[in-house]
């Protein structure tokens, strides 16, 4: 295993589980009930979707009933579910050159196998879809959809 200090991942990691701790906005508590997503809030960041378009936000809704899912949840009220997850939220969101960085430390890592290849300067989101799977994901302006730019095991 190569020996590294605090790499990305993990600083990813203790962020998502930081935000999980923090209090929920209150544009996002308002964008969530506005967008009547039943459930709770368990993990977010802020996101950048569409460029020039701030106030977004990736989003782990937790539900007694069922697994919880991931969305993106853009500031005009749009709602796209990204995956579905199991266990508790590990969720992250990264610039271009955050993800590009932690794709390289993914690569150089004896222990966790997958990459990063993100394709837009826009926000991309990592979540763990289940306990030691994560998956990534970034939105496609020309497409207009979020596709998957990464995956990883550990």
């Amino acid at each position: 295993m190569i020996a590294m200090p605090m790499t990305l991942l993990a600083v990813g990691l203790a962020l998502a589980s930081l935000s999980a701790a923090q209090q929920v906005p209150p544009e996002l508590d308002a964008l969530v009930a506005k967008t009547r997503q039943g459930g709770r809030v368990t993990a977010w960041c802020r996101a950048e979707f569409r460029s020039g378009h701030p106030g977004a936000f990736a989003v782990a809704i937790a539900a007694l009933d069922r697994e919880g899912r991931y969305v993106a949840l853009d500031s005009d009220g749009r709602v796209t579910q990204l995956a579905s997850f199991k266990g508790s939220a590990g969720l992250s969101c990264y610039s271009r050159a955050e993800a590009e960085t932690l794709d390289a430390t993914i690569r150089q890592s004896e222990t966790i196998h997958g990459h990063i290849a993100p394709r837009w300067n826009t926000t991309v989101v990592c979540g763990f879809t289940e306990d030691t799977a994560a998956a990534c994901w970034q939105y496609s302006p020309a497409d207009r959809v979020f596709v998957k730019v990464g995956q990883w095991v550990t």
